[in-house]
């Protein structure tokens, strides 16, 4: 039995003329590329309104409402810290400059380029590897997540399975579209795509948070009293140890700063302002639009939680059993809410937004990992260690195939989890553990030694095992005559993170003080 919803061959319509015209703007802003600048960074020239919506933009798409609202739908109001401190850091930075300004005074292309600034191009390689491998991880569930969304919000969803032969073929097309945008366009197409998508689902946030909060059988006193009937008290404290606990919270803390200040996609941003003055503003005024792009999706992953638990044949197919079978079937709960919440016709322009949104996240993070692999990877192991411009942007170009061509298996073969945030935690503290402490440590600290920076990096690789914990306990279940629940109350996604970041740090500082650069840094 397939899933009804609202959508109807209008909103297809919408949605088809919506992407031919996005698609077309992309064709034109490819007529004024004719520089690795332009194409990187965007000539180094967004004002701060262009470039404030672009950087909550980029986070703004619509793998981020299928993330906050499975979260939602599962850990209800407690998941509301993340949004908090995405808000929180952000605004920090901009009122300090902390990193941001500094980067954005050297004029950089890209992050990993400081480590060689600042120390060696061996520290600028092992930064560029590691940030691909780990960002290319992290994307890897947003083609799946974003296919998810279309097949349930359209109605092609089906109560019998989860509709992986439609997902898998969605996924494709999605993946083939991004693709030919991101490789067309390069930077300057990412912000001005960012921008229209940040205008179009500003107004479809708040339409469909509108919707939700005076719907009679939703509401904001349904939602509470029905998330506290079937959730208890850990659906309101993140501190609970039903809920996210604090060894989790420590950790969000950690990767939430971190992120801020060298995660590329987010971080790219305080490299393409007119100056340092407007990174730190962009920066500031964009930390309510962080606390937002995660808060709302979650209220409407709450809002979905409510919508199925009144509704017999969707709460069985969302029942604790059938959840415990497919854990990623609650990424369908929200695009099912919205399908039959919205009209005819507004839900099309919606559908049409949040896709156009899932190919700006895309062509920034695609382009955002393209751009390390010639800059940081290619360009320091040439003869000539400069590439032209042509030649950067033909490198950028076939790094972003390649590495659509691995999403494209990845996004069909890979199951979605029941909480693609942690997945994406996990994948991101691969990166943003030793390169984040090494980039702090090498900005403020002259001791710091290309040897420490190059260790740390490395020794945050060890955060892989984060995405393998249910193997680890066993193993020390095993090993320990123990039961497998009482080593998970220690040996967990957070644990093996928070682990891997005191690792990072104490080599990073070992490194240096056993090991000094033979001439300091200038």
């Amino acid at each position: 039995m397939m899933l009804h919803t609202n959508f109807t061959p209008i909103d297809w319509v919408i949605v088809v003329l919506y992407l031919c015209a996005t698609g077309l703007l992309g064709a034109y802003v490819n007529r004024h590329i004719h520089t690795a600048s332009h194409y990187l960074v965007g000539s180094r020239s967004a004002p701060t309104a262009l470039s404030t919506a672009s950087f909550i933009g980029t986070g703004l798409g619509l793998v981020t409402l299928m993330y906050a609202s499975m979260d939602g739908f599962n850990k209800g109001f407690s998941y509301l810290f993340i949004p908090v401190l995405g808000m929180i850091v952000p605004f920090i930075l901009g009122i300090t400059g902390f990193v941001i300004q500094r980067l954005r005074e050297m004029e950089l292309s890209t992050i990993p380029e400081f480590f060689h600034h600042r120390f060696n191009r061996r520290a600028q390689v092992t930064a560029g590897l590691i940030c691909t491998i780990a960002g290319v991880l992290n994307m890897g569930l947003f083609p799946k997540m974003g296919a998810t969304f279309i097949t349930y919000v359209t109605g092609m969803g089906n109560t019998a399975d989860d509709a992986s032969m439609t997902v898998n073929i969605i996924t494709s097309l999605l993946i083939v579209l991004v693709l030919a945008y991101t490789i067309l366009g390069g930077m300057v197409a990412v912000l001005v795509t960012d921008y229209i998508q940040f205008v179009v689902l500003s107004f479809g946030l708040a339409i469909g948070t509108w919707l939700c909060l005076n719907s009679p059988e939703i509401g904001w006193d349904n939602m509470v009293s029905t998330v506290a009937t079937h959730q208890g008290e850990a659906a309101f404290n993140p501190f609970h140890p039903e809920s996210y606990g604090w060894t989790y919270i420590i950790w969000m803390t950690w990767v939430t700063t971190a992120a801020g200040i060298c995660w590329v996609p987010e971080a790219t941003r305080a490299l393409t302002t007119q100056d340092p003055h407007t990174t730190k503003r962009t920066f500031l005024l964009g930390s309510p639009g962080f606390f937002a792009r995660m808060a709302i999706p979650a209220l409407w992953g709450i809002a979905a939680f409510t919508y199925i638990q009144n509704h017999e044949s969707l709460s069985v197919f969302f029942s604790s059993e059938a959840l415990e079978t497919h854990p990623g079937r609650s990424a369908a709960a929200m695009p099912l809410l919205i399908g039959n919440l919205i009209p005819t016709g507004l839900l099309g322009l919606l559908t049409a937004g949040l896709i156009a949104a899932f190919m700006s996240t895309h062509d920034s993070y695609l382009l955002a990992w393209g751009s390390v692999i010639s800059q940081d990877v290619i360009a320091p192991l040439t003869t000539e260690k400069r590439l032209s411009d042509a030649q950067s942007i033909r490198f950028t170009r076939i790094s972003v195939l390649v590495i659509g061509l691995f999403l494209l298996v990845w996004g069909i073969w890979y199951e979605l989890p029941e909480s693609v945030w942690t997945y994406m935690a996990v994948t991101g503290t691969v990166y943003l553990s030793g390169t984040g402490t090494a980039l702090i440590g090498g900005m403020y600290w002259k001791g710091a030694s290309s040897t420490g920076a190059t260790g740390a990096m490395l020794g945050g690789t060890f955060a892989i095992a984060g995405l393998f914990p249910q193997w680890i306990q066993q193993t020390l279940a095993d090993l320990f005559n123990s039961e497998v629940s009482s080593v998970s109350n220690y040996v967990n996604e957070p644990s093996i993170a928070l682990f891997v970041f005191f690792t990072c740090v104490t080599i990073f500082i070992a490194g240096s003080l056993i090991f000094p650069d033979k001439q300091p840094a200038s």
